[in-house]
């Protein structure tokens, strides 16, 4: 008798815990998500079934947080996400690449990459709305005939 008892509090066990795995992983399908987490995760819909268990939990954690972030933040997301989604698996895994070397670099080289990624991302902004582009870091070559003694321009951003 007890170990009928043994077997079938066992069974019980078993059979509970796959029923609720069975149910966490229904919950992380798209349809399952509720219309807020939808919107919110709408650029990661088409790859929302290539996701593991892992990432889906981490982006809905991130859904969660959303609605207490800044406006600004949450455009950033929204954009980034976009950005992510047009990339191919190609462009993705080597972004991951560059972003677990980059992640190995000491700080200052970190924050000269960032420096220079804002730079690119105001020139891109500059050129998209039809403002003339920010002067170069570089100087241009003089002209023929021009004089020699000129200084050369200075760089657009202050050195560090």
């Amino acid at each position: 008798m007890a170990k009928a008892l043994a077997a079938l509090t066992l069974w019980l066990c078993i059979a509970l815990s796959a029923f609720a795995a069975a149910a966490d992983k229904k919950q992380l399908d798209w349809p399952q998500l509720t219309p807020e987490q939808q919107q919110i995760l709408a650029p990661l819909s088409s790859d929302w079934n290539n996701f593991d268990d892992r990432k889906r939990k981490k982006w809905l954690l991130l859904a969660k947080r959303y609605p207490k972030m800044k406006p600004e933040a949450q455009q950033r997301l929204q954009t980034q996400m976009k950005d992510w989604a047009k990339l191919t698996p190609e462009q993705r895994r080597i972004a991951r690449e560059n972003y677990k070397k980059l992640a190995k670099q000491p700080p200052e080289k970190r924050e000269a990459v960032k420096q220079k990624w804002q730079e690119h991302q105001q020139r891109k902004e500059a050129s998209s709305i039809g403002a003339p582009p920010a002067p170069a870091t570089v100087p241009a070559p003089a002209a023929p005939g021009a004089d020699k003694a000129a200084p050369s321009l200075a760089p657009a951003t202050p050195a560090r």
